[in-house]
């Protein structure tokens, strides 16, 4: 199982870098409020044009409370060679139905930043996470409750010299980032695990992942990092602690201590609790969103002529209350194709364009070898069940 799980993740890597250029907001994805051109200097052999040809369709429904808009954007991107010339088209269309309302824009997705409501401004200090994934679609579906919590802390910072020899640098103020994971049923794992990360600064990427991999590169004994101070994992009766002196003293080595090999048992967890937050929840249609008031019904479309296309839409659906305080919330839904590389994506949910955070998401991803044809499915949710907030002037 656990090969299994590696060989999982190296597919999705794979995946998603494409995936990133198609969806991040690449240089073929125009919004319909302001279209954009992207120009790359062109190679001695070849020249290229861009032409860019937009359209808007108002209609009015009933009184004049009721707006709905539609705008269609054309982009055609002529590139000329030594074979000859070719030419690719991207389109996106965008309909918004709108009444008189407030707006909000998702100005922040997945970064730890303020969150304002009216003229009240809060940093979330501890949030609750249901957690499920399946890692494809033979597997059982696996499901975590997660809690992060964050805020400032002193612990004592050790390095090593040349020789081993164990350096004492003292007591330090860094930025601690204290993950909780519950099983509720997992692979391995079968008690509670705490992982908590140290910082010189604020990080949203150790606060809004539920666990990420590539931390485990801090680890090496040759990790320079001038802002990684350290990590302590404790489960059971085992924990390994390590800290980094480079941000305080050049010179030194990473000090560890502990059990090294105590976790070893329980990565296939680890790496489902990441493979799930990467391959259905963490993408760039997000930021696609930031342009657009989210407390208005709208749906868009998207696609070129390389067999890439993505389709999305929100509306306004109630609210929620956290920490005492009431968020609207938006219903959204999602779906992304890319035919040649055997690519497919869909995903819906709940989100409040007041937080940084999804309070609901569901998803899948879909990825299609392209030498034996055998799928394999990537399936995620998750649901915010607590948020604590601090007032902040």
């Amino acid at each position: 199982m656990k090969k299994t799980a590696a060989l999982v993740l190296g597919l999705l890597m794979i995946g998603l870098v494409f995936a990133a250029g198609c969806i991040g907001g690449g240089s073929t994805t125009q919004t319909a409020s302001s279209p954009t051109t992207s120009t790359e200097s062109p190679q001695p052999s070849s020249s290229a044009s861009t032409t860019t040809h937009p359209a808007t369709t108002s209609t009015h429904t009933g009184t004049a409370s009721t707006h709905t808009q539609t705008t269609s954007t054309h982009v055609e991107t002529s590139t000329q060679t030594a074979s000859g010339t070719t030419t690719e088209t991207t389109t996106e269309t965008v309909t918004t139905t709108s009444t008189p309302t407030e707006k909000a824009y998702w100005t922040h997705p997945w970064e730890y930043a303020p969150v304002v409501v009216g003229d009240e401004r809060y940093l979330i200090t501890y949030y609750k996470y249901d957690y499920r994934v399946q890692p494809n679609q033979t597997a059982p579906v696996y499901e975590y409750i997660v809690e992060k919590s964050t805020g400032k802390a002193k612990i004592h910072v050790y390095g090593q010299d040349m020789t081993g020899s164990k350096v004492d640098l003292g007591e330090k103020e860094v930025y601690e980032y204290v993950t909780v994971v519950m099983p509720v049923k997992a692979a391995v794992l079968d008690d509670k695990l705490t992982i908590r990360l140290w910082f010189t600064s604020n990080r949203s990427d150790a606060f809004l992942y539920p666990w990420d991999v590539l931390w485990m590169s801090y680890i090496s004994p040759y990790s320079q990092s001038k802002e990684f101070v350290g990590m302590k994992f404790e489960y059971k009766d085992s924990s390994f602690l390590l800290t980094n002196p480079v941000p305080f003293q050049s010179g030194l080595f990473p000090y560890f201590e502990g059990n090294q090999d105590a976790f070893s048992d329980i990565s296939e967890d680890l790496g489902y609790l990441y493979l799930g937050w990467a391959a259905t929840l963490n993408f760039g249609i997000w930021y696609e969103w930031e342009s657009y008031n989210l407390l208005v019904p709208q749906k868009g479309t998207w696609s070129d002529d390389l067999g890439h296309s993505w389709e999305w839409s929100t509306e306004p659906d109630g609210t929620v209350e956290y920490s005492g305080v009431v968020f609207k919330l938006v219903n959204f839904a999602w779906k992304y194709t890319g035919t040649a590389e055997g690519i497919s994506m869909s995903g819906k949910g709940k989100v409040s364009p007041y937080l940084p955070l999804l309070v609901e998401g569901d998803g899948h991803y879909s990825y299609k070898d392209p030498k034996t044809g055998d799928s394999l499915i990537i399936y995620a949710y998750l649901k915010l069940e607590d948020l604590r907030l601090e007032k902040v002037d």
